[in-house]
């Protein structure tokens, strides 16, 4: 299954990385980056691995206690939408 980032995934991704290497330490972005890498991975062999969220054709990762994943299912591509905290308020 073909992985595409949409350009709102990458933002959303590198803000998530940035604000880890303002507050936090190596450890953590590297465990940030371990656990997304791992997730895509499950989830290129396994579509529906995740819940479906609360919009129709989207499916929600909890990667971790403060952040997920948006993704979406077209055909065979695996489109990644966006990461989320956990703690906003947000349509997903």
């Amino acid at each position: 299954m073909e992985v595409v980032w949409t350009e709102t995934a990458l933002e959303t991704f590198f803000k998530v990385v940035d604000y880890l290497y303002d507050h936090w330490y190596s450890k953590e972005i590297e465990t940030f980056e371990n656990n997304v890498e791992a997730l895509i991975e499950r989830i290129a062999s396994f579509n529906q691995i995740c819940p479906e969220s609360k919009l129709f054709g989207y499916r929600k990762c909890v990667i971790d206690e403060h952040n997920s994943l948006i993704y979406h299912v077209v055909n065979n591509t695996f489109l990644l939408v966006t990461f989320i905290d956990n703690r906003s308020q947000h349509s997903f």
